[in-house]
C-alpha cells in the first residue's frame, strides 16, 4: 500500500504538479479576488530550499471551495478513476476507507501505523479529534501532520465510492489557527497552516 500512495505522489515531478496548481489558482484568483478575499480563513503554505528558492501561497478557503467546484465533471471522473485504480491496487475501495475510517474516528486513541526506513521512524496516531503523523525520534527528516477529523469526515461525506474534497475544504474552514504540515527534508522545508491572516 505504501509503495502505491509513493507511485501515485510521483507520477508527475512535484514542482511541475505544484506549478499547474498555481497557475490555476491565480487566473481564479484575478477573477474572483475581491469576493475571494473577503473569506476570514485563509491557507497558507510556504516552501524555503537551501539554495535561496521560496514559495510562498495565501489562498482564502472560500477561493479553494470555488476552484474544486468549477472543476469539469469529466476532470473530476477522471481524478476519482485513478484514486479507485491505487485503492484498488490497494486491496480497498472509497466505501472500504469510509468504513473503516469510521472504526478509527470512533475508537480510543492510539497508534495505528508506524513506518520504518533506514533513518527515519514516522507513526501515524490518533490523539482526540486529529489524527497526527509526526517522526519519532532524531532524523534528517522531520515531519509533523496535524488533520482534524471533522475535514475527514465531510470527505467521506460525498456520495458512495467518491470523495467531497469541496466539502473538506469548507470543514478547514472551522480548523483553528495552526500549523497542519511542516517538513523538513533534504534542504527542503515545507510550511502549511491555517489562520484568519491573508499574509504569511
Amino acid at each position: 500500500m505504501i509503495d502505491s500512495m509513493h507511485n501515485f505522489a510521483t507520477h508527475r515531478p512535484l514542482k511541475k504538479r505544484l506549478a499547474a496548481c498555481l497557475a490555476v489558482l491565480a487566473v481564479l484568483f484575478m477573477v474572483a479576488g475581491p469576493a475571494a478575499a473577503a473569506s476570514d480563513r485563509w491557507l497558507h503554505v510556504k516552501v524555503d530550499e537551501d539554495n535561496g528558492s521560496k514559495v510562498n501561497l495565501n489562498l482564502p478557503l472560500s477561493l479553494i471551495e470555488m476552484a474544486l467546484n468549477l472543476v469539469p465533471d469529466d476532470v473530476t471522473t477522471e481524478i476519482t478513476d485513478e484514486v479507485r485504480v491505487e485503492l484498488n491496487d490497494a486491496g480497498f475501495n472509497v466505501d472500504d476507507l469510509r468504513s473503516l475510517w469510521v472504526e478509527l474516528r470512533d475508537g480510543e486513541d492510539a497508534t495505528f501505523l508506524t513506518v520504518e526506513d533506514e533513518d527515519t521512524t514516522i507513526a501515524v496516531r490518533k490523539v482526540g479529534d486529529f489524527f497526527i503523523a509526526e517522526t519519532v525520534g532524531g532524523s534528517d527528516t522531520q515531519v509533523n501532520v496535524r488533520f482534524p477529523a471533522p475535514v475527514i469526515d465531510a470527505l467521506f461525506s460525498g456520495p458512495s465510492d467518491s470523495l467531497d474534497f469541496a466539502a473538506a475544504v469548507r470543514a478547514l474552514a472551522d480548523y483553528s489557527d495552526g500549523d497542519m504540515v511542516t517538513i523538513r527534508d533534504e534542504g527542503t522545508s515545507v510550511r502549511i497552516w491555517i489562520d484568519s491572516s491573508n499574509d504569511s
